[in-house]
């Protein structure tokens, strides 16, 4: 599957994927400092878009600058009680990875940005539908739900198009952001309101 066609991709067109799918984990953040009037939508912006920079120019400097900044703004699990907290802890862990991945071209931390991708969404299915996590077919309802099937072709759409154009220009990103989306990775909204 996808997995094990993203890793052959040349490092650019990775960070590109990692701005892509932070900019659909964004909305998710930021609806959790709006909720708690706690961290900087501000500073997830600056990391996507220096993912974006990595991409075009090779340079991590702006990754390692924003990467500490970013950090103090990670939520912790325990100071915060709204469901939102999860959302923005997957969404923070997405970003700190990709920062970490242009930063040490380490593909261990571009997979762990995948994952917590991969994470947000069964998350999302698992409070919307009020799966029992214990249940032995878990995994395949979480796979066969529309938000896992609409993130798997959202990847497999990115990785064609890099695949057939792997040179990295602002051209190339504009088209890439179309097939993106503007839409979060999930919608928040159609979760128990008295929940969040």
């Amino acid at each position: 599957m996808l997995h094990y066609s993203i890793p052959h991709l040349p490092i650019p067109c990775k960070a590109v994927i990692a701005a892509l799918t932070c900019a659909k984990m964004q909305p998710l953040y930021a609806a959790f400092c709006e909720s708690e009037s706690w961290g900087n939508s501000g500073v997830y912006e600056d990391g996507i878009q220096a993912l974006f920079s990595f991409a075009l120019t090779n340079s991590a400097d702006e990754a390692v600058r924003v990467l500490p900044e970013f950090e103090q703004w990670f939520p912790d699990l325990d100071d915060f009680e709204s469901i939102l907290t999860s959302y923005a802890f997957d969404s923070s862990v997405a970003l700190t990875e990709a920062l970490l991945f242009v930063s040490t071209q380490d593909n261990i931390h571009f997979e762990n940005h995948l994952t917590a991708a991969t994470d947000c969404i069964d998350m999302f299915v698992q409070d919307l539908l009020d799966l029992d996590p214990n249940q032995p077919d878990l995994n395949k309802i979480i796979e066969a739900s529309g938000y896992m099937q609409r993130e798997f072709a959202r990847r497999n759409s990115l990785l064609f198009a890099l695949q057939e154009n792997p040179a990295v220009t602002t051209e190339t990103i504009e088209h890439l952001k179309l097939l993106n989306s503007t839409n979060a990775l999930v919608e928040l909204e159609l979760l128990d309101k008295e929940a969040q």
